[in-house]
């Protein structure tokens, strides 16, 4: 079931799933599908984290259209259009569920870590969801391989904190706070740094079971780095739009 990219660009693969089912279904639908791996896409920022899934609830509070999963931390903005997708990954053909708004890459994905792409599971969700296979050219244009670090670099702000200052404070923390925003969804995470590590503008940071890892761009002009106490820090990038949950 391996997708050719020898094939014309336009030919369907068997890799790649557009799936048609409600987004709440198929939110309430991964507590079944065990331990996972999610990755949240914010420009300047990115996190992975391992996690289990529970059920995703609505709020008063939150107007009822944005779904909170305590479980994982992940909150989803069903009020807004967003694609659901199946594909599989290009290294090791795990199957992946990702989320992206019509037209654009894929802001969310989640890697179901224990099962594998020919699996009954991934053949249940193609039919449950009535997956539509997509071209070769599509799957690739939604970017579900992409590095962590693969985000536009825009025009340095030298006011933002330098890079050996944040390594520095980093090395001292014991519980670090990330929070990502992206379309349509948000999450965040806490761990220890283990691993601190940079390359060029781009900070690593990552706990000792690297079951949580953090890339940022010192140089985006939202990156923020600030202290919550004497040994705690919390890491985000500002949206410059000033909305919430874009």
């Amino acid at each position: 079931m391996f997708c050719s990219w020898r094939k014309s660009p336009s030919a369907p693969c068997s890799c790649a799933f557009l799936l048609r089912g409600p987004l709440p279904e198929l939110l309430n639908h991964l507590c079944c599908l065990g331990e996972s791996t999610l990755v949240l896409r914010q420009q300047g920022l990115s996190l992975a984290k391992c996690t289990r899934f529970g059920l995703s609830v609505a709020t008063r509070e939150s107007g009822w259209q944005v779904l909170h999963d305590h479980l994982s931390g992940m909150e989803t903005d069903i009020g807004r259009t967003l694609s659901l997708y199946l594909l599989a990954n290009a290294g090791d053909r795990k199957p992946v569920i990702g989320m992206a708004e019509p037209g654009l890459p894929l802001h969310a994905t989640i890697r179901l870590d224990h099962h594998d792409w020919n699996s009954q599971v991934v053949a249940n969700l193609i039919d449950h969801f009535e997956g539509v296979s997509l071209d070769c050219l599509e799957s690739r244009r939604l970017g579900a391989g992409a590095w962590l670090d693969e985000w536009e670099r825009p025009v340095a702000n030298q006011d933002v904190i330098g890079m050996d200052q944040a390594c520095q404070i980093l090395h001292e923390c014991r519980e670090l706070e990330v929070s990502v925003k992206v379309r349509g969804s948000q999450g965040s995470a806490r761990f220890e740094p283990s691993f601190v590590d940079a390359c060029g503008s781009v900070l690593r940071v990552a706990d000792r079971g690297r079951r949580h890892v953090v890339h940022a761009d010192v140089q985006d002009p939202g990156f923020r780095l600030f202290r919550t106490d004497r040994y705690g820090l919390r890491l985000c990038v500002e949206d410059q739009s000033g909305s919430t949950m874009r």
